[in-house]
């Protein structure tokens, strides 16, 4: 004994183990762990420990635990007369998990709520918020990996338990639960995962669970006006053991009472519920029997199931199992319920049902299911909701079904104990809604499905949508992977509402082919539309909306849309009157664009994935209210997300007029998080655009405009700016009305334009000083050096104004030059024009100093100057022949001055000076009686004195003229004061008016 201990590694261990019984015993258990909690809680533990092991786990024979705030006034939470929970770890060298024993003996449980503190929380120290960490989305975890092969049992035992809670704030409550009796017991099988699933079951070699399975538990109950006393059964009892030889299982329930005895508000209540079952295997038959299970509420069997399974264990076992009796009445329950208003929601119940004649028989793999279920006048109403009524339910239908297939769930397959299936009737009638479902099924070889919906009203799930809807769907397979489905669906007086407004009553039908595609068990991967065909129709059988749709959606990680194609055809006479007023008011001014009858034909692939979109559109377009047969459109866009957003413009063109005009568009936006005030909305561009018109011959494009020649407008835009020209070679217009020749002829032909207009628009432009208010040197101050003129005219020419069938010459094109020429430049978010000369009626129009500022392109903030030179034009071309020849002189000289600011109301803002200080005697007449009324006074006045100078003003919509005399014989006799007449604030329309008039007398 000696030599063993002057060895080393004994003494070590001794070492180890009277160290280990000095922490791990029950006298430092009383010590240490009161004095833990008391450290982490603000409470007191007491408790009077007879085991302390870290290996075989900790009991205490008496336990008291008291909550220390204030508020409670020192209440025990818990206390016990004995509390364990052992468990083995040395177990765990065999690969075991063992929960020796969780006992509670004699044991109370205290939960008090004052002032909206609970006692078992008021213990609680406060701690540090710490910051949550948002867990990454993955897939669904369905089992948990243990890697080594375990095993586990435990057992739990509670005897005696008295639960009491007490609510003191609103709502208050007190239950009291006495005598609370619950046990169970766990052994499992070695396992190296644990499903999360109902394969867990197959892990469990046995369990036993009970919960009073031999005495009632008194209840004490006392909540707002409801109180309850009474000792109710609440007994189950499982018992499942599959390691014995026979096996064992018993599964018995005693819940409830058809005498519960309630007092709401000092009135006594009535109430009966009960659930009473048992269900035993007897191994000498080897049959699970069901000896009784037996649901009743207020007195009334709802449901009695009687049978059981026979030869369990054996190949050929064979199930009978059949609904014995069913009674629902839902009339007495609603009586109950209607007393305890206030506590329970306001609701109410009406109706009868039956699962009488379900039933399921036959053997295991083969096992013939029959279910009945009929109701009549059911009813359900709760609150101010709408009341669910089904005055009829009838459903018959028979399954055959095979629990001992080994085959997994498929797409094709998805229920694969599912042999066949026959529906041979079921009929609902819902709030009006009559429902049919027509059908039968055999497993691999077909699927055939009808389904039958009349009378559904829109307008009883939504206030936007009203009509009645009648539905038919027709499905025909082999399985389930793939179901094709005839739909043929028509809404009588379908009507809808937007922004106030409601549309009149139309016939809206939709019908064709849709074909749902699974890759998994009820996973659906793809649906694909066959010719689907929409149409709406007015009351009167008139076609208004014609929508042809074929294409697919495919579901998975990214949405995949593919339309291709789908043609949409618009009678517009028709479809304005089914639109809403708001809709119409909208839609009539365009009928002149749109025509009668314009259609759409689109194609289109999308790709939408959480990082990335992809979209891809093809357009073609009819409008023959412009004569437009060919409008194509096509994009190729992608999204990139993220923080930074990026659009990518991979490809945008349109064309029309067989390619005559085109535009192309391609670049990248982007959105920059460092950057303030992005110029397109949280963009900024990168772009490349065009828009061209272009034919070397003349070519017709609409309402009688053809056109030759070559425009084009190039723009770059780079963040904030947009650079570019706009380019002519040798274009021309030609416009007629297809009535010449003739009186009601209108022909206009534009030769020769050529132009070369550089163009620099700054997205980032303020407002700045006025350009008429403030320094405009900088505009037209040339400093001697005078560009040439980049944008030219040959020559204008059409017929008369006022002449029918007689060609008149606008622009007059010179021997040697253009018939108008000038200097326009756009830099800055500034237009201006120098040099400007147009040479008509014999005469010629001078321009300069013109400047216009579009700013940020709003009216509000637009302004407008500049001056025209009038020289020698001869009015008498504008009349005709007979009235010219008795004209002298028709030629006038004039300057013309314009300031205009806030072209959102041009006509108040708008400054002109117009002086004429060159016109014969005949048009002088004209312009004193345009001014001034004639009368006896006006015509000495004008055969006394000659017109030198008239001047012309209008300012905020008023005009003022002055008109200067020369002196003659008769102003010997009369005499004018300062030589001249005036007008004063006369009205724009009176002067446009009087103009008008004057005009008039030289035709």
């Amino acid at each position: 004994m000696n030599r063993v201990a002057q060895k080393t590694s004994f003494r070590i261990f001794l070492g180890f183990f009277l160290l280990y019984k000095l922490f791990f015993n029950s006298f430092t258990a009383d010590i240490l762990i009161p004095r833990l909690v008391s450290s982490l809680t603000t409470s007191r533990l007491e408790a009077n420990f007879s085991t302390f092991s870290l290996f075989f786990g900790i009991e205490a024979k008496s336990v008291k635990w008291v909550a220390l705030d204030p508020s409670f006034s020192e209440e025990t939470i818990f206390d016990a007369k004995r509390l364990a929970v052992r468990y083995n770890l040395l177990s765990l060298l065999f690969l075991k998990l063992k929960v020796s024993e969780v006992a509670i003996e004699s044991g109370s449980l205290y939960l008090h709520e004052k002032n909206g503190v609970w006692n078992v929380l008021s213990i609680l120290k406060p701690g540090k918020k710490e910051e949550e960490i948002p867990e990454e989305e993955g897939e669904p975890l369905t089992e948990i990996n243990t890697y080594l092969p375990l095993a586990a049992e435990a057992h739990v035992q509670i005897n005696g338990l008295q639960v009491k809670v007490w609510k003191e704030s609103e709502k208050k409550m007190y239950l009291n639960v006495s005598d609370l009796n619950f046990r169970t017991d766990l052994v499992s099988n070695r396992f190296t995962s644990i499903p999360l699933s109902i394969g867990l079951l197959d892990q469990i070699d046995s369990f036993y669970l009970a919960l009073n399975p031999e005495r009632p538990i008194p209840i004490e109950l006392d909540f707002l006006d409801l109180k309850w006393k009474q000792t109710l059964p609440l007994g189950i009892l499982l018992d499942w053991n599959r390691d014995l030889n026979p096996p064992r299982f018993l599964f018995t329930t005693n819940l409830g009472s058809d005498e519960i005895h309630l007092e709401y508000k000092n009135k006594p209540v009535h109430l009966g519920v009960s659930l009473n079952q048992k269900i035993e295997y007897f191994p000498e038959k080897d049959e699970v029997k069901i000896s009784q299970f037996l649901l009743k509420l207020m007195g009334d069997n709802w449901l009695s199931i009687e049978g059981g399974i026979y030869q369990t264990f054996q190949t050929s076992r064979n199930v009978d199992i059949k609904v014995k009796e069913s009674a629902i009445s839902l009339n007495p329950l609603n009586q109950t319920l209607s007393q305890l208003q206030g506590i329970l929601p306001d609701m109410s119940l009406a109706g009868k049902m039956s699962l009488q004649g379900t039933e399921i028989a036959g053997s295991w793999d083969s096992l013939k299911l029959a279910v009945r279920l009929f109701a009549s006048d059911l009813y359900f109403s709760s609150g101010k909701s709408k009341p669910h009524k089904v005055p009829s339910l009838d459903i018959k239908l028979g399954a055959v079904l095979d629990p001992s297939t080994e085959e997994e769930a498929s797409a094709k397959s998805p229920i694969p104990l599912l042999k066949e299936l026959n529906i041979e009737n079921f009929y609902a009638v819902y709030n009006g809604i009559k429902a049919k479902l027509d059908g039968n099924l055999k497993k691999d070889e077909y699927i055939s499905l009808q389904a039958n919906v009349e009378d559904l009203s829109l307008s009883d799930f939504t206030s936007v949508v009203g009509g009645k809807v009648k539905a038919n769907v027709n499905v025909q397979a082999k399985d389930f992977s793939f179901l094709p489905a005839d739909l043929d669906v028509v809404v009588d007086g379908f009507r809808y509402s937007l922004d106030r407004s409601r549309s009149p009553a139309s016939k809206l039908s939709l019908s064709g082919k849709a074909e749902l595609g699974f890759s998994k068990p009820f996973g659906l991967d793809y649906i694909r539309l066959q010719t689907v065909s929409l149409e709406q129709k007015t009351l009167g059988g008139s076609k208004a909306v014609g929508l042809q749709l074929t294409g697919q959606v495919g579901l998975g990680d990214e949405l995949q849309i593919h339309v291709a194609p789908a043609n949409l055809n618009l009678n517009v006479p028709s479809l304005l009157l089914v639109l809403p007023l708001v809709l119409k008011e909208k839609i009539a001014p365009l009928q002149t664009i749109l025509g009668n009858e314009p259609s759409v034909k689109a194609k289109l692939d999308a790709s939408l994935g959480k990082q990335t979109q992809k979209f891809k559109a093809g357009v073609v377009a009819s409008l023959p209210g412009l004569e437009l047969n060919d409008l194509n459109l096509n994009a190729d866009v992608s999204i990139q997300k993220g923080k930074e957003q990026k659009i990518s413009v991979h490809t945008l063109q349109a064309s029309a007029f067989q390619k005559t005009f085109l535009v192309n568009l391609k670049g990248n936006l982007e959105e920059r998080e460092k950057e303030p005030n992005p110029p397109l909305g949280s963009f900024f561009g990168n772009l490349d655009a065009e828009i061209k018109l272009s034919s070397k011959e003349r070519k017709y494009l609409l309402k009688g405009a053809s056109f030759s020649g070559d425009i084009s407008i190039n723009a770059k835009v780079k963040d904030y700016d947009i650079t570019g020209s706009l380019v002519s070679n040798s274009s021309n217009i030609h416009y007629t009305n297809n009535k010449c020749p003739g009186p009601e002829c209108n022909l206009f032909l534009v030769e020769g334009i050529q132009a070369q207009i550089p163009l620099h628009h700054n997205l980032a432009w303020k407002k700045q000083d006025s350009l008429i208010v403030g320094d405009k040197s900088v505009f037209i101050k040339t400093y001697g050096r005078t560009a040439s003129p980049n944008l030219t005219i040959s020559q204008v020419v059409g017929t008369h104004p006022n002449i029918p069938d007689l060609p008149f010459e606008y622009v007059k094109k010179q021997p040697n030059s253009p018939g108008f020429t000038a200097r326009i430049d756009y830099r800055e978010n500034y237009a201006t024009i120098e040099e400007l000369k147009s040479y008509s009626l014999d005469g010629i129009v001078l321009g300069k100093n013109i400047v216009f500022n579009v700013g940020t392109g709003e009216p509000k903030n637009m302004e407008f100057r500049g001056n025209v030179q009038i020289r020698d034009i001869d009015l008498r071309q504008l009349m005709p022949p007979k009235t010219r020849d008795k004209i002298d002189d028709g030629k006038i000289k004039a300057d013309l001055n314009i300031t205009l600011r806030d072209l959102s109301e041009p006509i108040a803002n708008l400054d002109l000076f117009f002086s004429v200080f060159q016109i014969g005697e005949d048009f002088g007449k004209s312009a004193l009686n345009v001014i001034s009324p004639q009368n006896f006074l006006m015509d000495r006045i004008t055969d006394s004195y000659a017109v030198k100078k008239i001047d012309v003003s209008l300012s905020k919509g008023l005009v003022y003229a002055d008109v200067f005399f020369r002196r003659s014989l008769l102003s010997l006799f009369l005499n004018l004061e300062e030589g001249k007449i005036s007008q004063q604030r006369m009205p724009l329309l009176n002067f446009l008016k009087r103009a008008q008039s004057e005009f008039e007398t030289y035709q």
